[in-house]
């Protein structure tokens, strides 16, 4: 839907909420009292990439290469080991979805697993199995269902090995990189430039959405919101769940839970009780395009439904026409129109 949210490290509850559509055959200053909604305050975040930043990033590509190999001058886990290991977690003697496991490269000390499970498995021998106890953190997202419980792992090291960083040279980049990269220091350039583009892109939405937060705030309604554009809301941000759900090739259901954790039924009780708070950062945004005379042209139109394609894949306007609505796509371009408007108008102050 909204190209620029989608990009950026915005949460997908609140990109669903924005992509609400803010069009309605209502007359948005027949139900918004606007407020301040130009020279907004607002803070845009640095996007200078700090060499201790960039350097973590050389680490990392570094790290990329490493070679595991065998320990075989002793068969005791120890930190910094990667350990090979068999598994199968239960709480209350009833093993539970996801911790059972055969085979894994678990490197000891990464933080990987949760609190004390890698500790738990230092001085253990080769072929020793042992139980590990531990409580899932009470903010566990992986499965939320076993938030704060205690359980049991028991566990069987297979063989102890350990990662082996070869030597950053320029010929070793070049050879790996296929001669995409001739040296460290072109490598290194890249990874600056590819983060401070992502910090630029995080930086603005971030700051789209404190402006649009503010001008909602400012804003008060005149009278009740019809229930029908209030489903109109909830319709929209459900075939938008549903249309990002193909997209990373996901059922419904499994989108919910992987990226939302929540069931069905659930988010459409959360879509249910934000309807109003929604429609009316819908109505604002209608609003100051009415005021401020900001539409969306055919060529606009025309040049998003070009985009979506390229970038996500449809074969055609209707095979895009499918998943979103021609109101979808109008109403998120007005969005960006808006946000653009809202930003030239704000009081901006730089980190």
């Amino acid at each position: 839907m909204n190209r620029k949210i989608i990009k950026t490290a915005v949460p997908v509850l609140l990109m669903l909420f924005l992509s609400a559509g803010c069009g309605s055959r209502m007359k948005a200053l027949d139900y918004i009292e606007l407020g301040q909604y130009k020279g907004i305050p607002v803070s845009r975040m640095s996007t200078t990439v700090s060499e201790e930043d960039l350097q973590k990033q050389m680490d990392q590509l570094e790290r990329s290469y490493a070679t595991l190999e065998s320990v075989t001058d002793r068969d005791t886990v120890e930190q910094g080991d990667v350990a090979n290991i068999d598994y199968a977690g239960s709480i209350d003697g009833v093993a539970f979805d996801g911790g059972t496991a055969q085979g894994f490269d678990l490197e000891i000390g990464s933080g990987v697993f949760i609190p004390g499970f890698e500790d738990g498995l230092v001085g253990a021998k080769v072929g020793e199995t042992r139980d590990v106890n531990v409580t899932f953190p009470d903010d566990y997202m992986n499965n939320p269902d076993l938030s704060g419980k205690p359980a049991v792992f028991t566990v069987t090291v297979n063989s102890i090995g350990h990662y082996v960083v070869p030597e950053m040279t320029d010929e070793f980049i070049e050879a790996k990189t296929e001669g995409q990269f001739h040296s460290l220091d072109e490598v290194r350039q890249f990874l600056k430039e590819q983060t401070e583009a992502s910090l630029t892109a995080y930086a603005e939405s971030n700051m789209y959405s404190q402006l649009l937060g503010q001008a909602v705030a400012n804003a008060t309604l005149k009278k009740d919101i019809p229930a029908d554009f209030l489903e109109e809301k909830k319709d929209s941000m459900i075939r938008t769940a549903k249309s990002n759900a193909e997209a990373y090739g996901k059922s419904y259901e499994d989108y919910l839970r992987d990226y939302l954790q929540m069931d069905e039924a659930t988010f459409e009780e959360t879509i249910k009780i934000s309807a109003e708070s929604i429609a009316k950062q819908n109505l604002v945004i209608s609003a100051i395009a009415e005021v401020e005379g900001i539409t969306v042209s055919d060529e606009e139109y025309d040049k998003e439904v070009a985009d979506m394609i390229a970038e996500y894949g449809f074969a055609s306007e209707d095979d895009l026409l499918e998943s979103m609505t021609k109101q979808d796509i109008k109403d998120a371009i007005l969005l960006d129109k808006v946000q653009a408007f809202l930003a030239e108008n704000a009081e901006i102050t730089q980190q």
